[in-house]
């Protein structure tokens, strides 16, 4: 005899029902394990085998065949044999496993019938220590908390048994085979008999089945239902043993109930029989049959439930982990599910045919056949929406994107990428590319969009969750005298300056207030007044000084005085009036602010665009849609309405900058600035002629000096060195705007001392 495998455990009969239940929880790993079944069904067990655990076939002469292999394996005598075979089959494994069976081995064989069973595995089992184990609940379907295992044989239940039990939440019970046999001839035989009866009379009714089960009360569906456990083809050889081993109890037991029937009135025996059940018992069983009967409808009207809010469901066969398909309901019929089948494509390259999953379904290249498949409602089950949502992930498609965000610079990519991989519906993201510029990072993430989402509306979520998570910084100081103000803009409204007018708002603690867009330059400067401040834009990390706003400023006659600068996230789209290709539009007009048209010159040249300057974004917008040509605008990003459509994602050279707007208000309204010791404290200066800036650019000796020019001629000069008194008014040639929280990099919020 070869030398046995310390500790080994076999389980026969290890892929389904009890089998399935102490393979699950004694072959751990912890020790050696061989589970054994049919060529058939060990196959379901394939992923066990990982050289612990090994699955196999068993032949008559008790050696194993390896399934994943065909190797044949002998072991020798086995520590623990567990045999979950039917009945009718126990004598012929035990006699194949007479060659793993000898004095030290704890052999388990399960039944129902344990007296018959265990007085014939007697004689095959030799020295072994025989136990019989009945599991008292479907191990398919029913969890083990609170259940049964009953156990008797050769002394008290081995401890590894009881460990296995008592670690998977069951109760072990102990007693004679007779006790357990008596019993059953009540719990199992009788309940079997009535079942089947009970299905006998039903059928032989001159009412047809499909309209008994349309009419049905909850009770019948309950009892009905249960009738097709004791007719399951799957479990007749175990139901006529049980009936064997009962000696006819059961039989003798329904005559002699249904001869008390007949011999009184029907009220008589509901009082006779309720009697003789204890009052405390039979609350019990009046809460578990409410129990029973709220589980067996729970199922129905969850489902009906889904098909009337006509939300996306997954439907599973009950009591196993199988396929699961994934749809609508269409229809629902006393006895069956009708599921339009929407999830399509082989795992984890699927689609779902339906909203945006459409679209996606046809870039994939998936079959946009909606198919529909029949269910008998009772056989399957709805899926929790946790296990739908990640059914779905596991097969559906992800299409992958780069996205790009434009972020203050002190911010990380890898951060970015970080709060971008807490999105719902995204996977594989990764941090692709990262770029430093003036005052802002340009970071490109790679992200996989789940196929049933829309692309394009996932992108702008993302980008606004992580325009949420990294706020823009401001330089502005607090107002003196007042908590609510009025800002005005370069209208109208929808374009960067209101978005420059709300950072502002908040920057200054506004309480209140309103925004005021107004159509030039000059108006947003005429409009400031005690109580009104402005925001001009003044220059662009791309495309350098901007024109208008400095020659707005010096022809402004008025007295101004600069306190801050807002620093605005500026990427552009290309938009049109009707979704058709870009090459459609090749030389056709372009419209946008000026600024805008200088910030898209690659895009506007590649498609050989007219420009056309207009006073705002907003305003090329309408004159895209106005046109009766076709035309492209350049605008904001997530301006797209049902009338306007992206046909390009960020146009700019620089595949993003930023605008920093000037913070105006009249004189006195802003808290004084700190002394110009502080680095971030500038100098501010605009002129009409770039020579007069030169003689300026000396103060100071070692000053920081930064200028910014235009074909005009006209300047914007930021200086480190001390500004002295800023004029109340500008001569037309230079003007000092005043001394402001100016940063080449990040602007920093200023507050008043208090």
């Amino acid at each position: 005899m070869p030398e046995a495998i310390e500790g080994l455990l076999v389980v026969v009969g290890a892929a389904l029902g009890p089998g399935r239940w102490f393979a699950d929880r004694l072959a751990d790993g912890t020790r050696p394990a061989v589970l054994v079944d049919t060529a058939a069904a060990a196959g379901a067990l394939r992923d066990r085998d990982d050289g612990t655990t090994v699955v196999a076939t068993m032949g008559d002469d008790g050696a194993f065949t390896r399934v994943v292999d065909g190797s044949r394996l002998d072991p020798g005598p086995a520590a623990t044999v567990v045999v979950a075979v039917p009945t009718a089959a126990v004598p012929q494994v035990l006699r194949e496993l007479a060659v793993h069976v000898d004095a030290g081995t704890d052999l388990v064989v399960v039944t129902s019938t344990m007296t018959a069973t265990l007085a014939g595995a007697r004689p095959l089992a030799g020295a072994a220590r025989l136990w019989s184990a009945h599991l008292l609940f479907d191990p398919n379907v029913t969890a083990d908390d609170g259940q049964g295992v009953f156990v008797a044989g050769d002394g008290p239940a081995p401890h590894w048994l009881a460990a296995a039990i008592a670690g998977s939440g069951g109760v072990l019970r102990s007693g004679t085979p007779e006790e357990h046999d008596a019993a059953m001839a009540s719990v199992q035989a009788t309940t079997h008999r009535t079942l089947v009866a009970f299905a006998d009379a039903v059928t032989r009714s001159e009412v047809d089945l499909e309209t008994l089960w349309t009419l049905r009360t909850p009770l019948f569906d309950s009892l009905f239902g249960l009738t097709a456990r004791a007719l399951d083809p799957r479990q007749q050889a175990s139901v006529v043993a049980v009936q064997a081993a009962a000696g006819g109890t059961a039989g003798e037991l329904l005559r002699a109930s249904l001869r008390d029937l007949e011999a009184e009135d029907f009220e008589t025996s509901v009082v006779r029989v309720r009697d003789r059940i204890t009052g405390a018992l039979f609350e019990e069983l009046q809460a578990s049959a409410t129990a029973g009967i709220q589980a067996a409808q729970a199922r129905r009207r969850g489902i009906s439930r889904r098909w009337r809010d006509g939300g996306l469901v997954g439907l599973r066969r009950v009591g196993t982990e199988g396929p699961v398909r994934v749809g609508r309901i269409v229809d629902v019929s006393p006895s069956r599910v009708e599921l339009a089948v929407l999830l399509v494509g082989p795992s984890g390259r699927g689609a779902l045919l339906d909203g945006p999953g459409l679209v996606n379904a046809q870039r994939l290249g998936v079959s946009m056949t909606v198919r529909t498949q029949s269910f008998g409602l009772g056989h399957i089950e709805l899926l929790p929406e946790a296990e739908l949502a990640a059914v779905l992930d596991e097969q559906l498609a992800f299409l992958g994107r780069d996205v790009r965000f434009l972020v203050p610079e002190s911010v990380a990519g890898g951060g970015v990428a970080r709060v971008v991989a807490q999105f719902d519906g995204l996977r594989d993201v990764r941090l692709v590319d990262e770029v430093v510029r003036t005052g802002q990072r340009s970071v490109v993430v790679h992200v996989g969009i789940r196929a049933d989402r829309d692309v394009e509306a996932t992108v702008e979520a993302v980008r606004r969750e992580v325009e949420a998570a990294y706020a823009w910084p401001v330089g502005v100081a607090r107002t003196l005298s007042r908590d609510v103000f009025d800002v005005a803009y370069l209208g109208p409204a929808g374009t960067f300056s209101e978005a420059a007018a709300r950072q502002c708002a908040t920057s200054v603690g506004l309480e209140a207030g309103d925004l005021l867009a107004r159509a030039t330059f000059p108006d947003v400067l005429a409009a400031v007044r005690p109580g009104t401040i402005a925001v001009l834009p003044i220059s662009s990390s791309a495309s350098g000084l901007v024109s208008r706003g400095v020659q707005a400023l010096l022809e402004h006659d008025g007295p101004l005085a600069a306190s801050g600068v807002v620093d605005v996230a500026v990427r552009f789209d290309a938009y049109t009036a009707a979704s058709r290709p870009l090459e459609s539009y090749r030389g056709a007009q372009v419209f946008s602010h000026p600024q805008g048209l200088a910030q898209c010159t690659r895009f506007i040249a590649r498609w050989g665009l007219r420009p056309v300057p207009t006073d705002s974004t907003a305003a090329a917008l309408a004159l895209a849609l106005a046109a009766g040509e076709p035309a492209v605008a350049l605008g904001g990003a997530g301006l797209a309405t049902g009338d306007l459509h992206v046909i390009e994602r960020e146009v700019d050279d620089l595949s993003g900058s930023i605008t920093r707007f000037v913070v105006l208000g009249a004189p006195g309204e802003f808290a004084p600035q700190r002394d110009g010791s502080d680095p971030t404290l500038r100098s501010v200066r605009i002129g009409a002629r770039a020579a007069d800036a030169l003689p300026l650019l000396g103060v100071g000796g070692a000053a920081f000096s930064e200028l910014l020019t235009d074909d005009a001629g006209r300047f914007l000069l930021i200086s480190s060195a001390a500004a002295g008194e800023s004029s109340d008014a500008g001569s037309g040639d230079v003007r000092l705007l005043g001394t402001l929280p100016w940063s080449p990099r990040t602007p920093v919020v200023r507050v008043p001392s208090s």
